[in-house]
């Protein structure tokens, strides 16, 4: 007998209906249970003004367990190589200990986030949920996928982003729809059980108006290149100080506590305020309030040290702490609104470190409300094409070019593009190349 075809997606319907809630109350559970344990041994630590002072103690037992635990750095990036090449078939053993030196990482004051350890929670659960009902490889990948999203909803509050966001940043230029009904699933269970797990999120729906007669759209354009440049500049930072930190002739546990010692000595010199999750500061430049020009800078500073030394921690909450005190400078530079430019700068950032342009729009709509998500959008599409062939991920498949003016090698992870440091040849128009001189005409 012939199965009808209505029945056949009915019945997949359904089996992915119980599969991603599954797992997205399983992931809402864990990662509220990461999420309130860190926020209560931040607030605890908080107490003790001097408690940085022991920074170079917990980067060293964090390089000490990632080198004898974990045999090599496994984080986000592990995560997205897994899914793209693996079909999602995580090491069970990385997670407990990733959890432990974000702990370590986060309760003295290095500036690293939450998200990689929710999303590792997440992608565990996923591939033990996919272990325990035995399924095929295309299974696994999805299952496991609808943890990764489930725990970025679960530390954005935004759940549609965060299910974007999970689907998005695995390879540039390409969304894979067949998973977008499960990962939407399990990221609204998982955010849903955390908000009744009494995890708070933070939400400041803009009072805005854009303004044509003042200029506000020349100003939206000049900030979306002003933050892509700022997410190039980060990521470009980020990488040569990892590698600079790698080359030291150095056991990488004294590398710790060198780098332990440093941020210490940054903290005396400037102020508490660039340390942790830097969550205050942040929600503050979001309402309007003033913060230095030179905040996006220090903040940035912090985190390029704090995540090459201890290779431990996220780079989302940094990069959106900086995003916003970018925003917020950008403001003050133009003469426009703190609140509006902060809250765009917070996601054209994270749309140009991490290449999610859509997720990065949709993130603004559910954090800031519907009337700036239409401007917001073009800044970080702006922003992403800024970024050029790069992101924080290195992992990520190279799947569409930015310009074709810029040779590209499709399909390869970024890491295995070649000269990625290189200046590139720049590929000019055929009418362009008609106005130029000879001898440049010949080397193109």
């Amino acid at each position: 007998m012939r199965v009808n075809d209505e029945l056949i997606l009915f019945f997949t319907v359904l089996k992915w209906l119980f599969i991603s809630s599954l797992i997205g109350c399983l992931t809402g559970f864990a990662a509220s249970g990461f999420i309130s344990f860190i926020h209560y041994i931040i607030d605890q630590s908080n107490q003790y003004k001097n408690v940085f002072y022991l920074l170079p103690l917990s980067f060293f037992l964090a390089n000490l367990l990632s080198q004898f635990v974990l045999k090599k750095h496994l984080g986000t990036d592990t995560l997205i190589a897994a899914i793209n090449k693996n079909y999602g078939k995580l090491e069970s053993s990385f997670i407990p200990t990733k959890v432990i030196n974000v702990v370590l990482i986060l309760a003295t004051g290095g500036s690293a986030g939450k998200e990689s350890p929710c999303a590792q929670i997440g992608a565990g659960i996923g591939s033990m949920c996919a272990n325990l009902f035995r399924v095929d490889n295309i299974d696994r990948r999805k299952m496991v996928l609808c943890g990764f999203c489930a725990g970025f909803a679960c530390v954005f509050g935004a759940p549609i982003a965060g299910a974007i966001f999970g689907i998005e940043v695995l390879a540039v230029g390409v969304i894979f729809y067949d998973v977008l009904l499960p990962a939407f699933v399990a990221s609204i269970t998982a955010y849903q059980v955390s908000s009744a797990l009494g995890v708070t999120f933070f939400y400041y729906p803009l009072k805005f108006v854009p303004a044509f007669g003042q200029g506000f759209f020349i100003q939206l354009l000049t900030g979306g290149i002003f933050f892509g440049l700022c997410a190039y500049v980060l990521i470009r930072a980020i990488q040569q100080s990892a590698a600079f930190t790698n080359a030291l002739p150095l056991w990488r546990p004294w590398k710790g506590l060198l780098g332990g010692l440093l941020l210490v000595g940054l903290t005396i010199l400037f102020s508490r305020d660039y340390l942790g999750l830097g969550l205050n500061l942040l929600e503050g430049s979001i309402k309007g309030l003033h913060v230095n020009w030179y905040t996006f800078l220090l903040k940035a500073l912090f985190t390029i040290i704090t995540l090459s030394i201890s290779r431990s921690g996220s780079v989302i909450t940094p990069v959106l702490f900086i995003g916003a005190t970018a925003g917020s400078y950008f403001a003050d530079l133009v003469g426009a609104d703190q609140s509006t430019f902060a809250a765009i700068g917070f996601v054209s950032i994270l749309a140009g470190t991490t290449n999610t342009p859509i997720a990065s729009s949709i993130l603004a709509i559910e954090l800031f409300g519907a009337t700036i998500a239409p401007y917001a959008a073009v800044s970080c599409v702006i922003s992403f094409v800024m970024s050029g062939h790069r992101s924080l991920y290195t992992s990520q498949v190279l799947s569409i070019s930015k310009s074709n003016a810029l040779p590209t090698e499709l399909g390869k992870e970024i890491s295995e593009m070649s000269n990625p440091g290189k200046i590139p040849d720049i590929r000019f128009p055929d009418w362009l190349k008609k106005l130029l001189p000879a001898s440049r005409n010949d080397k193109t």
